[in-house]
């Protein structure tokens, strides 16, 4: 359990099964409970026990949540499906709106927690020398997109204003490739990440409070390939 005084009172779930990991997170009040695990066989087989277990852990029930939050992708298909039908079920079923977060905004959010860093590029592997990415500058304690999300050969990623960026994700093993494309060199580079409960959380409590959410029907997944070929048709 964590507990954070100058967290805002408010009952929040997080879900995410985009990466190899299942992350789900419970505030309750100020206090926190999260799970992080890899699943041996699938997420959907777990996700709904620990949501279960985290709510008797944290002595509360889930008709006393404001809001789910959720990565919405990119990642694992099949983890963005578990997910949206995970959040959807319950959110419906409860009349409470849901947060969809971007995994790449919630890996930003992670560098941030860990480092200070606020000037990240946050890189996923798609396929071959393909790459998700998303440009990031903390804003208010929360990561805002530079620009827009994509998925593009490594060699093809937006050049990046003179700043000290901070590499994030799995997809900087083309880092050559990536620093010329971006015309900037990372300060550094974190690699082994995946989206965690808390980083989660954290965008979903700002979210809240400014009213950032949607209805449980409106959730979807992040399909980046489909989001790049209905522009390039328009």
């Amino acid at each position: 359990m964590l507990e954070n005084e100058q967290e805002p009172a408010v009952n929040l779930l997080a879900i995410d099964t985009t990466s190899k990991i299942s992350a789900v997170g419970l505030q309750a009040g100020k206090k926190r409970f999260q799970s992080v695990t890899k699943p041996e066989k699938s997420h959907s087989r777990d996700i709904l026990p620990t949501i279960v277990e985290l709510a008797e852990e944290a002595d509360t029930s889930l008709t006393d949540l404001d809001a789910i939050v959720f990565g919405k992708g990119p990642g694992s298909f099949t983890g963005m499906r578990i997910t949206v039908g995970v959040v959807q079920g319950l959110a419906y079923g409860l009349g409470i709106p849901v947060i969809p977060v971007s995994s790449l905004a919630c890996l930003a959010q992670g560098e941030y927690r860990e480092s200070g860093a606020t000037d990240t590029l946050v890189v996923l592997s798609a396929r071959k020398e393909e790459v998700y990415f998303g440009a990031y500058q903390m804003q208010g304690g929360c990561p805002d997109l530079v620009g827009e999300e994509g998925v593009l050969h490594a060699s093809l990623v937006p050049p990046l204003e003179k700043l000290e960026w901070v590499g994030v994700g799995d997809g900087w093993g083309l880092r050559k490739e990536l620093e010329l494309a971006a015309g900037r060199q990372m300060k550094r580079i974190s690699m082994e990440v995946s989206p965690q409960p808390q980083d989660l959380l954290d965008i979903g409590v700002v979210k809240l409070a400014s009213g950032d959410i949607i209805d449980a029907m409106n959730a979807l997944p992040e399909y980046l390939r489909e989001k790049v070929a209905k522009k390039s048709q328009a």
